[in-house]
């Protein structure tokens, strides 16, 4: 049974933590019961890697102050809008509105095959319209509108803005084409952007915004970042690193990077696949060298890696030299479901996964329940 999130569907808890279509989830419920079975109220969680803020959300909602980074403005977008969302719908829907009549006759020229196929005129319009005016870096307001923006501008057929595109990972333009044409859609559904838009922002806001602890994402590279932050004295480092050679965190979200000022195409220049073992091991000694600063003595480290050796046996051994005193735990996970990993270089119906967990001297009562057994060997847990 694939387990749901802690929150009952009518709760803005719920609503909010499902915002943003982002490769490399965490679970629903392995933030919560991290979190839970590690902390008390008014500890402090840190995410290097936070992804769309699935951490930071939830230890923010559980009393827990929480810092999320992370280098991709996609990634950061989704974290800011749901630990500080606007509060008000109204604003909102106003500014789509606005962002509507803002609209030029020119944007709705289409530049490319893509563009013809993926959105109608009107969608087109709309989207160049909110590319140009919305100050999502600085204004709440316009943040919160552009999440909503991207969420739903890549989505199935008849689900958001588009044509039918996969919600989470980006393809190609070319294969774009290539597949709306052999499959019969080669004209994009024909919707009113500003319609659909506030439909989704009123149900999104149904049960208003959560009661959250103080909550920040920070846009930029972590190491950099938590080099110059004030220490946290955290608890908890609860992240997920990227997997080494699986995905392009870059270009599998060119079409949403797209709307924050980004080229509409792929930029190989900015590939962050980490193919290359000394830079990946690089970012990690790094990023988890300056979160170390901000830990208390005891606090506990979680981290999520790829199981494949040549991922799993690398975040071991930096974890182990950032962290020599504590000891190491681990657990194996697979997936709950087949997901877009298995198109993406991990082979397989479903992903493999490990849990690193590092812990001093007092061994938590959550661990006991949880599935981690202590690693003695490091080749045996990847057996």
């Amino acid at each position: 049974m694939i387990e749901q999130p802690p929150w009952p569907y009518a709760s803005a808890e719920r609503r909010w933590y499902g915002m943003g279509r982002y490769y490399a989830m965490f679970p629903s419920r392995f933030a919560f019961d991290a979190i839970n079975g590690l902390t008390r109220a008014g500890d402090r969680v840190l995410d290097p890697f936070c992804g769309r803020g699935n951490a930071p959300f939830t230890a923010a909602v559980m009393g827990r102050p929480s810092l999320g980074v992370d280098i991709n403005p996609i990634a950061w977008l989704y974290t800011a809008v749901k630990l500080s969302p606007d509060p008000k719908p109204g604003r909102v829907v106003r500014r789509l509105e606005a962002i509507g009549r803002a609209a030029r006759t020119n944007d709705r020229r289409s530049r490319s095959g893509f563009e013809t196929m993926a959105w109608s005129p009107d969608v087109r319009a709309f989207l160049k319209a909110a590319r140009r005016e919305l100050d999502w870096r600085f204004s709440v307001t316009d943040r919160t509108l552009m999440a909503f923006v991207v969420h739903h501008m890549q989505d199935k057929r008849g689900h958001g803005l588009s044509n039918a595109l996969w919600p989470t990972i980006a393809c190609s333009p070319h294969y774009a084409v290539r597949w709306w044409a052999g499959h019969g859609l080669t004209h994009p559904p024909d919707v009113d952007p500003v319609a659909v838009l506030g439909d989704k922002i009123r149900r999104r806001y149904a049960y208003g915004t959560p009661s959250q602890s103080d909550g920040k994402a920070v846009l930029g590279d972590a190491a950099s970042v938590l080099q110059s932050h004030v220490s946290l004295v955290a608890k908890l480092l609860i992240t997920s690193p990227p997997y080494k050679g699986v995905t392009d965190y870059w270009n599998d979200h060119w079409i949403r990077l797209w709307a924050l000022g980004q080229s509409l195409k792929k930029d190989w220049k900015r590939a962050t696949r980490y193919e290359n073992q000394n830079v990946y091991c690089n970012l990690l000694k790094r990023v988890f060298t300056q979160s170390k600063r901000h830990l208390t003595d005891d606090a506990f480290i979680l981290v999520r890696s790829d199981r494949r050796h040549r991922t799993a046996e690398i975040c071991r051994e930096i974890l182990q030299q950032t962290w020599p005193k504590k000891c190491l735990f681990i657990r194996k996970s697979d997936a709950q479901f087949e997901g877009v990993s298995m198109y993406h270089g991990r082979g397989g119906s479903k992903a493999q996964e490990l849990d690193f967990l590092l812990v001093s001297d007092n061994i938590p009562i959550w661990m006991k329940t949880a599935g981690f057994v202590e690693c003695y060997d490091r080749l045996s847990y990847l057996k």
